[in-house]
């Protein structure tokens, strides 16, 4: 549904996609939520921009503490909460 999570193909999402992701009973189908994740992608581009990549944005700001992180993320990103920041930096 989000085009294997491609940051570029989903940060240029628009009306078109947005209404076929609210129709995809494969997904959550939540406006907000899918909204986030096309606003995610942007900010995720922003960052790349200013610091180079993500990794050198993540790399910036280690190390925290998960609180610290949580913050961090809740400053940049929407639907972003201690579980999820939790499982982001487990996973990187």
């Amino acid at each position: 549904a989000f085009e294997g999570f491609d940051i570029d193909t989903v940060a240029a999402f628009g009306g078109a996609d947005i209404e076929r992701l609210l129709t995809d009973a494969g997904i959550v189908r939540n406006r907000l939520k899918i909204d986030a994740a096309i606003f995610n992608a942007r900010q995720i581009q922003a960052l790349q921009q200013e610091h180079g990549s993500f990794k050198n944005w993540l790399d910036a700001h280690h190390p925290r503490s998960k609180d610290e992180w949580v913050k961090l993320f809740k400053k940049h990103f929407k639907f972003v909460g201690g579980e999820i920041v939790g499982e982001f930096l487990m996973s990187t």
